[in-house]
């Protein structure tokens, strides 16, 4: 991709986490700064720390933009995880709590013009909800208005992680490694084609013996596809 990405990356990490210096976030930090994309990190401790960066990103535009205004913009979550939910410090928010804190990445990008996306790095995340809370609202916004337009905008593509080494849980080793290898890969396209994502997973699988997978959204069926 010519344009490379812009990258905000929510991580949550614990106090054991923060002492021994395991974050994803700081990593991936480097090596996307290396290939071209523009990346910023926040750390969240706490369920309103997540709430405030997602209203935080909502609000970016292109004005002070003056050139790839298109570039796609991903926001890459970070966190310790079952398949209930997500951690965040103290705080457990399951899928449709998540999808509340998220709510204004969802309703409220209107003014960024490129091609949104979503990660969700963390344990169980391959279990997450997500999907079905952006199709349930469109499907009772269709139920009830009349207005074809629905109040929400799904992400053109979520990605998650379903786990490593055979295992549903995912080590952070691997899961770094293997988003380091796919934003990298993801750069090289020209554009972001189902045909060439797919590709990319299958690739990580067989390099990293991680499973990654893409939700990519479908407008004509009005629900998510998933690879």
């Amino acid at each position: 991709m010519s344009d490379k990405i812009r990258l905000f990356i929510i991580e949550c990490v614990g106090p054991m986490d923060l002492l021994q210096d395991r974050s994803e976030a700081k990593a991936l930090e480097k090596i996307c700064h290396i290939i071209g994309h523009e990346v910023a990190i926040l750390t969240a401790y706490c369920a309103e720390d997540l709430e405030k960066y997602c209203d935080y990103i909502s609000s970016i535009d292109n004005i002070h933009v003056t050139r790839s205004k298109q570039r796609p913009l991903c926001i890459h979550l970070s966190a310790h995880g079952n398949e209930r939910g997500v951690s965040f410090g103290r705080d457990f928010l399951n899928w449709q709590q998540l999808f509340m804190a998220m709510d204004p990445l969802f309703k409220d990008m209107e003014q960024y013009n490129g091609e949104v996306m979503i990660s969700l790095s963390a344990c169980g995340a391959g279990n997450q909800t997500l999907v079905n809370e952006i199709e349930q609202e469109i499907q009772r916004h269709h139920e009830t208005h009349c207005t074809p337009t629905p109040p929400i905008s799904p992400p053109a593509y979520i990605f998650v992680t379903q786990g490593s080494q055979g295992d549903e849980v995912i080590y952070w080793d691997d899961a770094t490694v293997s988003w380091t290898i796919f934003y990298h890969r993801l750069s090289k396209l020209k554009s972001i084609r189902d045909e060439d994502v797919h590709l990319i997973l299958d690739d990580i699988e067989h390099a990293a013996d991680t499973l990654l997978r893409a939700f990519k959204w479908d407008p004509m069926t009005q629900r998510y596809i998933k690879y």
